[in-house]
């Protein structure tokens, strides 16, 4: 069951707040609201709790977004993400000073919001294991749980599953980083294996399903380490 994450919006611009709020439901967050000012995102956050929220550091009203930041951060201790559209020194050290989770400039991408959530639950331990994938012209979310193995091809990776294969955007050190709380293990240069689906090591390959991956030499001392109870072939 995937757990439930909620993100309040503060954004003064309806037209943009809904934008988000789209992005963010279509990603599996739960949004619990929107508001355009201080008061309102502090009655928000009072009334309904969020695990984070992302706001607008302008928002055309005598209480901006960083004095919304600085309230919720001292007396409600909610993390918060800034959405803007000024990357000025004067600007960036004004929120710095908040100790913001995250700082997205506008216009942003749903994989922008995506990576930024997830690294933030990832280093807080909120993260549930999954990836944000491409299925034809949708993203969707695949449980790192069922991955049987990756193959890296530059600056692309190819994600190996019982069901089918997804091709992704990253390298495959950014990967297992980012995936560090489930059990992968680097076998080559260019592959990366869940260790929960390894059948058998036969020589220099592990089998994995249907699949063979090769082990390369400068690995192999730590793989076997790592499954001491595999019978090992010749």
């Amino acid at each position: 069951m995937k757990t439930i994450f909620r993100i309040l919006i503060v954004e003064d611009e309806l037209i943009i707040a809904e934008m988000i709020k789209e992005m963010l439901t279509d990603l599996g967050y739960t949004v619990t609201g929107i508001a355009k000012n201080f008061e309102e995102a502090i009655d928000k956050c009072q009334k309904y709790r969020p695990d984070l929220i992302m706001l607008d550091i302008n928002l055309n009203a005598p209480k901006d977004g960083v004095e919304v930041a600085k309230y919720v951060s001292e007396v409600m201790n909610i993390p918060h993400i800034y959405l803007t559209s000024y990357s000025d020194p004067d600007t960036v050290r004004k929120a710095a000073v908040t100790a913001p989770v995250g700082y997205l400039l506008k216009p942003f991408s749903q994989e922008d919001l995506f990576t930024t959530i997830e690294l933030f639950r990832a280093r807080n331990n909120l993260a549930t294991n999954t990836l944000l994938v491409k299925e034809g012209h949708d993203l969707v979310r695949l449980d790192t749980r069922d991955v049987l193995f990756i193959k890296s091809d530059n600056n692309y990776l190819d994600i190996v599953t019982d069901r089918k294969n997804y091709m992704v955007r990253n390298t495959l050190d950014r990967f297992l980083e980012e995936a560090k709380d489930v059990n992968f293990v680097r076998t080559h240069r260019s592959f990366a294996v869940n260790i929960r689906k390894i059948d058998a090591i036969k020589g220099m390959y592990l089998y994995v399903g249907q699949y063979k991956c090769p082990i390369s030499r400068a690995h192999r001392r730590d793989i076997l380490s790592d499954l001491g109870s595999f019978s090992v072939g010749s």
